[in-house]
């Protein structure tokens, strides 16, 4: 019966069609504008339209990745380790400093203003104190990618941990839970959320913040290796770079969304019900 339901030409069969070709169309529509975009791209170099100082077509950038894979990989390691080490302490940070502001009138009173005016100052401006202080090595740039992914933790999860249900910590207040219960079983689960969009906006600045520290001072990384090849006029190897860069960012952000994914199951019930 369920064979004669799906065979060709029957409703079933025609939904079903129609079900496929719209999941197909999702990734077949943006790979072809990219095939189209790149072969775009190519003519543009190989005419000679723009300046090869300026614009590499993506068979030379493609053969600069392949020539220049173990220095770019290394160097992309580099820069990933300081991207992730001063991502985790920064959302850490953030996040303990949230959770004492919920708790504290005074310290939120007395800290947050100050915290609200260093995410102004220019770290770009006070690299070079920092390397003075810490050295040359990556310590600075664990510093700067701490500090510029701290202020969106701290803004997001105080919001998040005070949206917790005012019913819900009354109910828990009356069975006499502490303040410790309370966040680990309230205020914490309630600004799951605000801690992913934190995360989700910090996983790309973290691995730009720690570029952008690479290309004022190092001698490793691939900012450093950037301005090398800037330097040089090795644009296929630059934009081999930006591009490996570019990968970077995104599977830091990708691994985001899929722990987000996996972690979250009812925001996704909840938006499938919207």
């Amino acid at each position: 019966m369920a064979a004669i339901e799906h065979a060709p030409g029957t409703p079933q069969f025609r939904l079903a069609l129609s079900e496929a070709w719209g999941q197909s169309r999702k990734v077949l529509l943006p790979v072809l504008l990219m095939v189209l975009l790149l072969g775009w791209w190519e003519f543009v170099a190989q005419a000679g339209m723009v300046s090869k100082l300026v614009l590499a077509g993506p068979s030379a950038i493609a053969a600069a990745m392949v020539s220049e894979a173990p220095a770019l990989l290394a160097n992309c390691g580099i820069t990933l380790a300081q991207a992730l080490i001063g991502f985790t302490i920064g959302n850490l940070a953030g996040l303990v400093v949230a959770v004492i502001f919920v708790h504290s009138d005074l310290a939120r009173r007395t800290i947050y203003p100050l915290a609200i005016g260093a995410e102004a100052v220019p770290v770009v401006a006070v690299l070079p104190v920092l390397i003075l202080w810490l050295g040359n090595g990556m310590e600075p740039k664990i510093f700067i990618t701490a500090f510029l992914t701290f202020f969106p933790m701290l803004v997001n999860a105080f919001r998040g941990l005070r949206s917790a249900d005012s019913e819900v910590r009354e109910l828990l207040y009356t069975l006499s839970a502490s303040s410790w219960q309370t966040l680990i079983m309230v205020r914490l689960p309630a600004s799951v959320p605000f801690l992913f969009n934190a995360l989700k906006l910090s996983a790309c600045g973290s691995v730009v913040a720690s570029l952008v520290a690479e290309w004022l001072a190092s001698n490793q990384g691939l900012g450093f290796l950037i301005i090398l090849y800037g330097q040089s006029y090795k644009i296929p190897e630059l934009w081999a770079a930006a591009i490996v860069a570019s990968a970077a960012s995104l599977a830091v952000y990708g691994a985001v969304v899929f722990a987000e994914y996996r972690l979250t199951p009812w925001l996704r019930v909840r938006q499938s019900d919207l």
